[in-house]
């Protein structure tokens, strides 16, 4: 037998072990193995830490998640279906989660929504008159006035049947009160639209199961489709009121006509997203496709009505 060289260790050097591999966890006490507990699965991490080291890592994570975003944004608005296709199949690591994608983009547009809903309906008070007229501002245009002493609720009231009659008192109080300040009302509005997006999703998820129920596909999955959906359904939303914006102002022809076609081609891409995204992921003929999508369609608008409603008259509640 020949001895081992003095240069070859025939041990591995303890010190190649990682500091945060060692130890007991804090949960059930097992010794560490590794980064995470072998009995629990908790991570051997304290998050119970300085306030500057918490922030610094924040910004590291939003750094190493950047370089997926771009790579979800594009497909999630060009390829109908890719990202939901690509997680079931659990290619996941190079695209950002879906309902990570989804909160992100519903916390930016929701701010737009806001911030833009606020300039379209908008009183402007040094023009209120002796009649309580006022001019209405809609994308910049000026409308006819409106005389709120005319809009009186003396002989037309609100009366909801399952509200007491205090209730719908103060409904109606409140209601005039909105019209003389439509500001107030659009804050409370979008206050309430991302609690009512958050509710559509399972629901839009549940319609897709009771659809699909012999495609052999969980919940799990037509809710990750549903997640999709609707952050592209609000990324389209910004484009076009971005592009409903920057109309307009004073352009050029040929940049107002090109304007123009960009803004009915973002309105005809919705539908025909839709239509591809179910067509994709189920991979069922184009009829039952269409008969699905129309049935699919139908029955989330009249529950996103229903849910609008709730929606506007907790606003008007809250006001």
């Amino acid at each position: 037998m020949t001895a081992a060289s003095p240069s070859e260790p025939t041990e591995p050097r303890a010190a190649s072990a990682p500091l945060e591999s060692t130890g007991e966890c804090a949960n059930c006490g097992a010794q560490l193995k590794g980064p995470f507990c072998h009995e629990c699965g908790q991570e051997n991490k304290n998050y119970i830490r300085n306030v500057f080291r918490l922030i610094t890592e924040l910004f590291g994570e939003m750094g190493n998640w950047d370089g997926r975003f771009w790579r979800t944004l594009i497909p999630l608005f060009t390829r109908p279906a890719f990202l939901s296709n690509q997680y079931v199949k659990g290619k996941r690591i190079p695209y950002v989660p879906p309902l990570r994608l989804y909160i992100f983009i519903s916390l930016i547009a929701f701010i737009l929504f806001a911030s833009l809903g606020k300039t379209v309906q908008q009183i402007d008070a040094e023009r209120v008159n002796g009649n309580n007229q006022t001019a209405l501002s809609v994308d910049g245009e000026e409308q006819p006035a409106i005389g709120l002493s005319e809009l009186s609720f003396e002989d037309s009231q609100l009366n909801l049947g399952f509200l007491s009659e205090a209730d719908n008192a103060a409904l109606n109080e409140r209601f005039k009160f909105l019209l003389q300040h439509p500001r107030v009302f659009v804050d409370r509005f979008f206050s309430l639209a991302p609690q009512l997006m958050l509710v559509m999703l399972p629901i839009f998820a549940l319609l897709l199961k009771l659809l699909y129920a012999f495609s052999g596909r969980y919940y799990v999955e037509h809710l990750v489709l549903a997640l999709h959906t609707h952050a592209f359904l609000l990324l389209t939303l910004m484009f076009i009121m971005g592009l409903k914006s920057f109309m307009g102002l004073a352009l050029p022809a040929w940049l107002a006509v090109i304007s123009g076609w960009l803004y009915v081609l973002l309105w005809w891409w919705i539908p025909v997203y839709l239509v591809c995204t179910q067509k994709r992921f189920y991979r069922q003929s184009w009829p039952l496709t269409f008969f699905k999508f129309s049935v699919t369609s139908l029955v989330y608008f009249i529950v996103l009505l229903l849910m609008l409603l709730a929606t506007i008259i907790l606003s008007v509640l809250r006001a």
